[in-house]
């Protein structure tokens, strides 16, 4: 049997995402900083609770904000939970970091696909909007150096305005 994500969805409830923002009265939020539906990341499970995060802290250090919610149920609290250490130990586009958090269950975020982000990477769609970026950038894809789709754990870090 392969290993797969787990997927369970669910919405986060407003007294969730005002808690989600309360949380660091240092750095207060914005409402758009709290992701709302959610789905669950973690290997597939049969038992435990579901988990999501929800709003980034902005320092690594201090971890993410995650939802927590039972099968069939509103998610009914959050944590803020450290970013797992783990590592592929892999060098280039091969590298993997976990995106879950310290202590999770299963197995680590590169160990299992991620199904959306599969069917996202492989449609004819990400294709011509790659072929777009990397012909705006300049880059020929033809050439040795070649770019690949990102990796979730590399695309959340690509995510740059264009005047840095």
């Amino acid at each position: 049997m392969s290993r797969r994500m787990c997927g369970a969805t669910a919405r986060l409830p407003l007294e969730l995402i005002v808690l989600a923002l309360d949380i660091t009265p240092e750095r207060p939020g914005h409402p758009m900083e709290v992701a709302t539906g959610l789905r669950c990341p973690l290997e597939a499970h049969t038992t435990g609770q579901h988990h999501e995060p929800v709003r980034e802290l902005g320092v690594p250090e201090r971890g993410e904000v995650w939802a927590r919610w039972s099968d069939g149920q509103v998610p009914d609290g959050l944590d803020v939970l450290a970013d797992c250490p783990a590592d592929n130990e892999l060098q280039g586009p091969d590298q993997g970091i976990c995106t879950l958090y310290t202590g999770h269950p299963g197995g680590h975020s590169w160990e299992f696909p991620d199904p959306e982000y599969e069917a996202i990477v492989h449609s004819p769609a990400y294709e011509r909007l790659q072929a777009e970026v990397d012909r705006y950038l300049g880059r020929d894809r033809n050439t040795t150096d070649d770019r690949t789709a990102p990796t979730p754990e590399t695309a959340a870090s690509a995510h740059r305005s264009p005047t840095e």
